[in-house]
């Protein structure tokens, strides 16, 4: 991964097994979504409650913007593949396209943080035979990926 800015331009490149590693999160990801089974902790991470003291105003909320918040996810996710799916570098000079990128790029690290159970202490030093292992290594590739962008947008 590089995130290189130029001449007022910014562009995220990714090696062929990065592009497809995202791609498979973010597909993954996609399904969760849509599959929206209640109960599950990253969707409940994801979707956090707006009333916790107050099921009633919740149920309400929910009802109210929980299918518009899916839609707008669903959509951020498919832009970004469509980027992806074109292969290449990716530019993310618009600031639309940037905002876009942190969002799903914080929902996948969301999404795979609540699995692992991800908490402040930060992450476990894992032997690499652990089952855990590839998917802290993606989560940090993930954390590196979405701090770099952060880091490029300080004045």
């Amino acid at each position: 991964m590089r995130l290189t800015g130029r001449k007022g331009r910014l562009v995220l490149g990714l090696d062929a097994a990065e592009t497809q590693l995202l791609t498979t999160l973010i597909d993954e990801l996609e399904v969760l979504v849509d599959e929206d089974e209640s109960g599950d902790r990253v969707l409940e991470r994801l979707n956090p409650a707006a009333y916790r003291d107050d099921p009633d105003a919740e149920a309400e909320y929910r009802a109210l913007t929980q299918a518009s918040l899916r839609t707008q996810r669903v959509d951020r996710m498919a832009a970004c593949r469509a980027e992806l799916v074109r292969s290449g570098p990716v530019d993310l000079t618009d600031p639309d396209a940037r905002e876009r990128w942190l969002q799903v790029l914080n929902d996948l690290r969301l999404a795979l943080g609540t699995r692992l159970g991800v908490t402040p202490d930060g992450e476990p030093q894992l032997d690499r035979r652990d089952p855990a292992a590839r998917q802290w290594m993606v989560y940090s590739w993930l954390t590196d990926v979405q701090e770099a962008l952060v880091q490029s947008l300080l004045p």
